[in-house]
């Protein structure tokens, strides 16, 4: 019976230590890499959040990809948007947080200070190759 257990300990084990290694590879990235990826995000993230607040769907959506697109239609935009109006506010300002590399994107997550919350994490992610379209947006509170 105490080999049972320790087997079931040991598979346990193994199998967590198999789904982690088999998880995405994740690197923070810093120094020049960081600056490279800030390069181009800060404007993008810039138009993104601007456009937001104006209730501008073109501007908000010009740098997407085209799955993000399809994820992001207009009709998910005006839902977002008033969504985010209510609980948040509008944006303000935002401090880069850090840059991580996930597979073939970079992800670039800031605090940021809206009209009616601070310090709201805020991920934007891009796609690594040129012309780095955003491929992802997230808010949590």
């Amino acid at each position: 019976m105490k080999f049972k257990s320790i087997s079931t300990v040991l598979l346990t084990v193994l199998l967590s230590l198999l789904l982690v290694s088999c998880g995405p590879k994740q690197t923070e990235l810093t120094g020049a890499d960081k600056d490279a990826v800030l390069a181009f995000s800060e404007a993008k993230t810039d138009t993104l959040l601007t456009g937001m607040n104006n209730n501008d769907y073109a501007a908000f959506s010009q740098d997407f990809d085209a799955e993000m697109l399809a994820a992001m239609p207009q009709a998910q935009f005006d839902a977002l948007k008033k969504d985010r109006d209510e609980k948040l506010g509008l944006y303000l300002s935002r401090e880069v947080g850090s840059v991580v590399q996930v597979d073939d994107f970079y992800s670039v997550n800031y605090v940021a200070q809206f009209e009616k919350e601070n310090d709201v994490v805020v991920r934007v992610t891009f796609r690594m190759d040129e012309p780095h379209q955003v491929s992802g947006l997230w808010f949590n509170k």
